[in-house]
């Protein structure tokens, strides 16, 4: 995220969905292959849980939406805020805590995340690098085209850049629960992927 057009103060949606987003996806490439290093470098393989309880919301998509969430605000906590302490205590208390259920994770449905809509989107992902890095993006996009209506008076805003804004995050919220559904179906076809190999 350090290399990002992020800037400390809030942007137009313009900024995040032009700059912003088109940025990450110049990077996309490189930044895929960087996470598909991961597996060579950890041993991801894992046992599954012998408990087969249902696991509720608590899948690999929605821990990775939960996630990907964590990272970005970890990161405006040290970089915009320059609130260390914070960063360290959510780094601490909540991303541990869901690295850990990650961890523990059982194969689950994520699709009970998706909104009864007629919005299509066009989001695909080959693999789960893919999915993750897609599901980042989207986050920091939505993240940072909300920071403008948390910090502005948004009844002054003019009534076209309001629309503007419930378009977009209609649409960025369709993508992120289709990323969320990739995240866990991809993941769950790596793991049986490179189970196979071994």
């Amino acid at each position: 995220m350090d290399t990002l057009p992020i800037e400390k103060e809030p942007q137009p949606l313009q900024y995040a969905v032009e700059k912003l987003y088109g940025k990450l996806k110049q990077i996309k490439e490189d930044e895929v292959e960087k996470l598909k290093i991961l597996w060579v470098k950890k041993n991801f393989i894992q046992e599954l849980p012998k408990k087969k309880d249902s696991i509720g919301l608590n899948t690999i998509g929605s821990l990775t939406d939960r996630f990907t969430i964590l990272i970005i605000k970890e990161w405006c906590l040290r970089n915009k805020s320059n609130n260390v302490q914070n960063a360290n205590n959510l780094f601490e208390n909540q991303t541990k805590d869901i690295i850990r259920c990650l961890a523990n994770s059982v194969p689950g449905n994520s699709a009970i995340n998706s909104k009864i809509t007629n919005i299509k989107t066009d989001v695909i992902a080959q693999d789960w690098e893919e999915a993750f890095f897609g599901l980042l993006a989207v986050n920091l996009v939505l993240w940072e085209s909300q920071e403008v209506l948390y910090i502005k008076d948004i009844s002054l805003l003019p009534a076209e850049e309001l629309r503007a804004y419930i378009h977009w995050f209609a649409h960025g919220n369709m993508e992120r629960n289709v990323l969320m559904e990739l995240c866990e179906s991809r993941y769950w076809e790596k793991i049986n992927s490179l189970k196979n190999e071994k």
